[in-house]
């Protein structure tokens, strides 16, 4: 029989032995690799929740960043609070169904990407998921379908880009081949009822170019999203960037007011080391809401990233954004 995994134990939502699995299993770099890509995907398979503010794919793709900077010494607390919350949400359970139906009426039909972009910017999101399936299976299960619906979400950079982001990130940590399904039907059922904006054109700005503006008084998750996208190796990459450089020239106004820089932080001095773990277990920690904790995770995992291509000016920006995040009621 073989050995059970921590995804077997997630997809019954037995949180009691998920809990044992992470206290006994993780011996080795591999095993940790697995059970962090096992709630990846558990974090994938939720089902579409309105009332959620932030997707758990967003915040699991954020722990595995955090999780990340000790990986010889995974944080339980961090492990088990992600256990927790993803267990919150209910699964989908019919993901195969849509394929099912594609393999029975799809015989002979031919569909293009095209044709799949095209019912999705008309709305026609019940042709875009027939089409999505039978493109998935004809193309022998390829990503093809994932990398399309990301760019034309990105024609709504502010509402989607935090999710796209994370997601691509969460299949791409090991981008295993019978995963990719469930992480296409994840943006799917996110974009399901959306209506896009026409295409953009190419701009000559990019993110370098609001980046000082950001750091002091928008939004770190959003901007932090925007930022690593940019720089990530993608085969749309191209498609990507057009409907980034649009948001950077309409970059206005503030989500925060600005604060004063600390050049004391230890941002500033480079010498992390577990810093954003434990700043991690104490916002676990915290009498907060379980949804404001989420909020606050991601943050702080938005300025670890931003933080490894800040200026000194820019880490003291951060730095004192860090105190008060955590200091304070800040959102």
């Amino acid at each position: 029989m073989p050995e059970l995994s921590l995804r077997d134990f997630l997809e019954t939502r037995d949180i009691l032995k998920s809990n044992r699995y992470l206290e006994t299993s993780l011996e080795s770099d591999t095993s940790i690799v697995e059970a962090i890509n096992d709630l990846l995907f558990v974090s994938a398979l939720t089902s579409r929740n309105d009332k959620i503010g932030i997707h758990p794919v967003v915040f699991m793709n954020s722990m595995k960043n955090i999780i990340g900077d000790d990986r010889k010494n995974p944080s339980l607390t961090l492990l088990k609070f992600a256990v927790d919350y993803v267990l919150g949400f209910e699964f989908r359970k019919n993901d195969q169904k849509l394929l099912n139906e594609s393999l029975q009426d799809g015989a002979g039909l031919t569909a293009f990407i095209g044709d799949l972009e095209d019912a999705c910017q008309k709305g026609d999101w019940e042709k875009g998921s027939r089409l999505a399936a039978h493109i998935f299976t004809a193309s022998d299960n390829s990503r093809g379908v994932l990398d399309t619906m990301a760019e034309l979400a990105l024609q709504d950079t502010d509402r989607n880009v935090l999710f796209i982001f994370h997601l691509l990130r969460a299949f791409q940590f090991q981008a295993i081949r019978r995963d990719n399904w469930t992480y296409t039907k994840c943006i799917l059922d996110y974009l399901t009822d959306s209506v896009f904006p026409n295409p953009h054109d190419f701009s000559k700005k990019t993110p370098i170019d609001v980046k000082d503006e950001m750091i002091q008084s928008g939004d770190l998750s959003l901007f932090s999203a925007v930022e690593r996208l940019w720089y990530g190796d993608y085969v749309r990459i191209r498609g990507y960037r057009r409907e980034l450089s649009h948001w950077c020239i309409r970059v206005i106004g503030s989500v925060s007011d600005p604060v004063d820089r600390n050049l004391d932080h230890w941002l500033v001095s480079g010498n992390h080391g577990r810093k954003f773990i434990k700043l991690a277990e104490s916002i676990v920690e915290s009498e907060k809401s379980k949804s404001k904790i989420v909020n606050q995770l991601v943050i702080l995992e938005s300025v670890r990233a931003l933080s490894k291509t800040a200026s000194k000016e820019q880490l003291a920006i951060l730095g004192a954004r860090v105190d008060q995040l955590v200091n304070h009621d800040y959102r």
